[in-house]
């Protein structure tokens, strides 16, 4: 009887389940609705992006990762169909409601940080400007060097990759799925609301009104290297249509960051973090070295991610700690 008394806090704890999650259909050999639905899609998929090129709006890239969604969810309970759209849908909403209000940034009469970051820069690095440093020995107007296509494709991932990490994400686990869109939306706010309050110009901003010499934006010139006319040209009116002063900190270099951040306890072998380490690098200097952001917007970029990593773990462990302390203790339940 004693043994058995002992053994019974054991017997009686809750079983880990993982969340309400598709099942291993694949485990199966015959053909299941699921298939069916994922192959229409990625068959739909690919001739969109053949006829229209990658899409860099928000609006139809929310589409088409809500659409993949759904094709997943063919076969399953009407309620998974609903859970989707009520996952997907507030999370791109968010998104959009930021591009939309990323403009406000020089409309509210605020003064433009510009002759003052420049002079940061230059002060960091001893009277020399990055980008012009970096332009004046890799820079060839008349050649696109295999650099420059490196260059350009880091720049695009910033288009698909931490997106490809949610659905993946959403399709093995929602738990982790919401986690990581924590993440990405505490980011992009931080910025808008940094974007609003100090609104900042980039270098090709600060040459274009003679503080500087001339300084080409570079990042997306490879594309059209190897084909990527489309996008290119996508690219040059989003550009037209953004907010110019919305560059401090760079979210280019914040999502890239916290992509790695996120993966890197993910991440167990040694080329997988070499890799790692080379995106987030890379992602900084393709983007000083096309004129898009400073070092400085850069580096601050970095911080933001850090910083929204620490704290949504710090969260994370309180929350476990809540979630522990409500289990009863069976030694002071007996003791009582």
């Amino acid at each position: 009887m004693t043994a058995e008394r002992e053994r019974a806090p054991e017997q009686a704890a809750p079983a880990v389940t993982e969340p309400d999650l598709p099942a291993p259909d694949g485990a199966g050999r015959r053909v299941r609705p699921w298939h069916l639905g994922m192959a229409v899609y990625l068959i739909g998929l690919v001739w969109f992006l053949v006829a229209e090129g990658f899409p860099l709006d928000r609006e139809r890239q929310a589409l088409l990762i809500i659409l993949g969604m759904l094709a997943w969810q063919v076969g399953r309970p009407l309620r998974r169909w609903g859970r989707t759209l009520g996952d997907w849908l507030p999370f791109f909403a968010a998104l959009l409601i930021y591009d939309h209000t990323r403009g406000v940034a020089d409309s509210l009469g605020r003064p433009v940080l510009l002759e003052g970051l420049l002079d940061a820069e230059l002060k960091l690095f001893g009277g020399v400007l990055p980008t012009i440093w970096l332009q004046e020995r890799f820079f060839d107007p008349a050649n696109v060097h295999w650099y420059d296509v490196v260059a350009s494709l880091i720049y695009f991932s910033h288009f698909f990759v931490a997106w490809a990490i949610a659905a993946i994400l959403y399709v093995r686990s929602r738990d982790a799925w919401v986690y990581y869109t924590k993440l990405i939306l505490t980011l992009t706010f931080a910025g808008l609301v940094t974007y609003v309050l100090l609104p900042a110009a980039p270098p090709w901003y600060a040459a274009w009104y003679g503080f500087t010499d001339p300084i080409e934006r570079a990042a997306t010139r490879g594309w059209w290297e190897i084909g990527m006319h489309t996008a290119g040209r996508m690219l040059e009116t989003a550009q037209a249509g953004t907010n110019l002063v919305a560059a401090l900190p760079s979210l280019h270099a914040g999502t890239s960051m916290l992509v790695v951040l996120w993966a890197w306890p993910r991440v167990r072998n040694v080329l997988g973090r070499a890799f790692l380490v080379f995106y987030g690098a890379g992602m900084g200097l393709t983007l000083v070295y096309g004129g898009e952001h400073y070092v400085l917007d850069v580096f601050m970029g970095w911080a933001y991610a850090a910083a929204v990593v620490l704290f949504w773990n710090w969260m994370e462990r309180r929350k476990k700690q809540r979630q522990l302390d409500a289990v009863p203790d069976p030694a002071r339940i007996a003791a009582s």
